[in-house]
């Protein structure tokens, strides 16, 4: 028996079996790929190169733009004008000024003339070495030490060290402050001041209706004046006059005789003078020993009750004798030479207990 079919039921059946083929080998395909048996050829079979390519190119595309994506999906790109940062809104609230260092600037004298200085004196500046000492100032620059302490308003002359810088004027003097009552008129008359000095020296007192006038507070400077004896003392501890004026020829402690070579102590120090000057008392006291010694020569020595004494040696003349009381001043003999001096001069020493002690420090 013959059976007939016609074309169009042969191509529907011929089409399944090609359908049937693909899904079948797509399957067994999966299956390797699944197992880890397929290969990259096998894998993309089929495929032409040129889609190959395209397909990796694409891959690649967006695997390098991946790390932009969140940000696009994230952050709105409008709100970057209105960005701030930390602390930025505090920040815009604080007010920055640009300063700039200033020289220090010295203010003229203040209009109120109470407060004015008053005085303008020449004068030099010392700075103070470990050896100074104010006693040997006062000799070097023939000032007196009431004027130091005065001029460079000095509590106490213990306190001066190594270092500071210290004032000395051309001139002896003190610095004063006007009280409520003083006048030009009662200054002068009170210190027996020289007006032309005065005048000299306080170029800046005003002049008001044709007179020189002050006011409480102001300073002056009164040439030729020392500080009160009390005011000194509570300055200075104990205080200790030079007995006479002249230039110091050996300073207290080690040295060596310029005759003999042999070194030993100076214990006092020995002041040039002329024979027949007047020796003069340190301090107020007693004497206890007066007369003649082979190296001291004529000698006095004074106690003056406060734990010290003081020796003066080489004596042309001796004014005094033994118990006499004597004033700070007071004229006890004169310049000379005898005993060991080769030269007019005066040896003073000062002995605290049994112990002589540098007079430079002492002096006034």
């Amino acid at each position: 028996m013959i059976v007939t079919a016609n074309r169009q039921d042969i191509e529907v059946s011929q089409l399944k079996k090609k359908n049937h083929k693909r899904t079948q080998a797509s399957f067994e395909g999966f299956t390797r790929l699944s197992t880890g048996k397929s290969s990259e050829s096998s894998l993309f079979t089929g495929i032409s190169p040129f889609m190959t390519v395209f397909l990796f190119s694409l891959c690649f595309f967006f695997f390098i733009l991946g790390t932009e994506i969140p940000y696009k999906h994230t952050f709105y790109y409008g709100n970057l004008r209105n960005l701030s940062l930390p602390g930025e809104t505090l920040l815009s609230q604080v007010e920055i000024k640009t300063l700039k260092a200033e020289a220090a600037v010295t203010l003229p004298y203040m209009a109120d003339e109470k407060n004015m200085i008053l005085w303008d004196v020449p004068n030099r500046k010392y700075r103070m070495t470990d050896s100074d000492r104010l006693s040997s100032l006062s000799q070097r620059y023939s000032i007196s030490i009431s004027t130091i302490i005065s001029f460079n308003k000095l509590e106490n002359i213990r306190h001066v060290r190594e270092g500071d810088l210290l004032i000395l004027p051309e001139i002896d003097g003190i610095l004063y402050t006007v009280k409520k009552g003083d006048s030009l008129e009662s200054l002068i008359k009170e210190y027996d001041l020289d007006r032309s000095l005065l005048v000299r020296y306080n170029p800046f007192i005003p002049l008001e209706n044709g007179l020189l006038r002050v006011e409480t507070d102001q300073e002056l400077f009164l040439p030729q004046v020392s500080l009160d004896e009390n005011e000194i003392r509570s300055k200075t501890g104990q205080l200790y006059v030079f007995p006479i004026k002249g230039r110091i020829l050996k300073p207290f402690g080690e040295y060596r005789d310029s005759v003999t070579q042999i070194e030993t102590f100076h214990n006092g120090i020995d002041i040039l003078g002329n024979i027949g000057d007047p020796v003069k008392a340190s301090f107020g006291g007693t004497v206890i020993s007066a007369g003649f010694n082979n190296s001291y020569g004529n000698f006095i020595v004074l106690d003056h009750r406060n734990g010290y004494k003081s020796l003066y040696a080489h004596l042309s003349v001796i004014s005094v004798q033994r118990n006499d009381k004597v004033l700070q001043g007071e004229m006890i003999g004169e310049v000379g030479k005898t005993g060991y001096a080769p030269t007019a001069h005066l040896h003073f020493s000062l002995f605290k207990e049994k112990k002589s002690v540098d007079p430079m420090d002492y002096l006034h």
